[in-house]
């Protein structure tokens, strides 16, 4: 029963509005020291560029960026991050991180991410108002 509760906690905490997306260019730089891994740039490398959305939904967490299932950055809302990563196909994820309510979010959620050598991809992770995570390619 009390796990039920929790979750229903935390549903409600993370519930609300779906967050808004934020454009890759205006996107605040998430700070080094929560950059994992992926950090330089070297030949036989493509950079991922993931960027969280903005808003109030899921937003007392920070969601842990993962490629091929090793976390690589941890961001707020409003940041992006660009990770230097093998060109290739890769397998991109995010979920919630974090102690209490934020360590009992749902599952990672997992994309393929084709990379090419020297070139940038973009994604973007979004909340729906019912707190699940969601992470896309992205034009904006």
């Amino acid at each position: 029963m009390l796990k039920i509760t929790a979750v229903a906690a935390l549903v409600a905490l993370m519930a609300g509005c779906a967050t808004s997306p934020v454009p890759t260019k205006t996107a605040v730089a998430v700070p080094h020291e929560r950059v994992l891994a992926y950090q330089t740039s070297s030949p036989g490398t493509g950079t991922l560029s993931v960027t969280r959305d903005s808003g109030h939904t899921g937003s007392l967490c920070s969601v842990g960026i993962f490629v091929d299932g090793k976390v690589a950055a941890l961001l707020k809302p409003g940041e992006r991050v660009d990770l230097h990563v093998p060109a290739g196909s890769v397998v991109v994820g995010a979920a919630y991180q974090g102690r209490g309510i934020c360590g009992m979010g749902a599952d990672r959620q997992e994309r393929e991410a084709i990379v090419t050598d020297g070139k940038v991809k973009n994604y973007r992770i979004s909340t729906s108002g019912d707190g699940v995570l969601d992470i896309l390619p992205t034009t904006l």
